[in-house]
């Protein structure tokens, strides 16, 4: 039992124990924040100076790169892309898991960049240079002057894209006719190239493949997209997303592509 007289310095030391042992518990928990700053702000470091096209390479960086690009891209990018990042014919929006490439090559650079300053988003840094003219319009391009075509004239297109397509039961004569169109009068071989295998660097896409940005080829699709165009449009993400997180989900679309092509 404690004495009376010593009640008051017992108390004492009770609250200074209770103090001592709060204070170290702050220390502890400013310590673990510090430390835990420090080793994030490292880590986005080297992160932000990797070679991006590295990255997936990188054992160290690539997982939690995938992993956070991943609630990216099923928060800003699904909705268009789809979840499983296939996007949609009936759209115009890329698959984004096959090895066909509208931009670029695919690289997380090139991905990094229409992802901050996006597709005829407006951005001053983004991808700008060519619209699909509308041929069925009496203007059809508003950036330059180029003729319209008459309904005859786009059928005849039409069965050239298609026999390009290995379709068959295509009018000779309107696929030869359609060819000196597409090559000469239609202008359409400065953006598609006169093998209309297209162009990533304006993205121009391949005319030859069979694979299709909208539509599945039928002529019902190809002779809408020649009589009306097509000009997609991919948000710039500048302002919405800061540098680690552009980069991450440029990272995982990339992974999208490479892992099919590991297969």
């Amino acid at each position: 039992m404690i004495p009376p007289q010593w009640a008051p310095l017992e108390c004492m030391r009770s609250m200074y124990t209770r103090y001592i042992l709060l204070l170290s518990a702050v220390v502890i928990v400013l310590i673990m924040v510090v430390a835990t700053t420090v080793i994030h702000r490292r880590e986005r470091t080297e992160f932000l100076q990797a070679d991006a096209d590295r990255i997936l390479d990188d054992h160290r960086l690539a997982p939690k790169a995938l992993a956070r690009g991943r609630r990216i891209f099923l928060a800003n990018c699904a909705s268009c892309h789809g979840a499983d990042g296939r996007g949609s014919t009936a759209t115009g929006t890329p698959d984004l898991t096959d090895q066909v490439f509208l931009y670029g090559t695919g690289r997380v650079s090139e991905i990094e960049s229409i992802v901050l300053h996006g597709i005829r988003s407006g951005d001053d840094k983004g991808w700008d240079l060519a619209w699909m003219p509308a041929y069925g319009k009496p203007v059809p391009y508003a950036r330059g002057k180029l003729p319209s075509l008459s309904p005859g004239e786009i059928e005849q297109l039409t069965s050239y894209l298609r026999a390009l397509n290995g379709a068959v039961g295509e009018d000779p004569a309107a696929v030869s006719a359609g060819r000196i169109l597409f090559q000469e009068h239609g202008g359409c071989w400065d953006c598609h190239g006169r093998d209309a295998q297209g162009d990533t660097a304006i993205g121009a896409p391949n005319l030859s493949d069979g694979s299709w940005l909208r539509g599945d080829g039928s002529r019902r699709d190809i002779s809408r997209i020649i009589r009306e165009g097509l000009h997609g449009v991919s948000p710039a993400f500048r302002g919405r997303l800061d540098p680690v997180n552009a980069r991450a989900v440029a990272v995982y679309v990339a992974s999208l592509h490479a892992r099919k092509e590991s297969k």
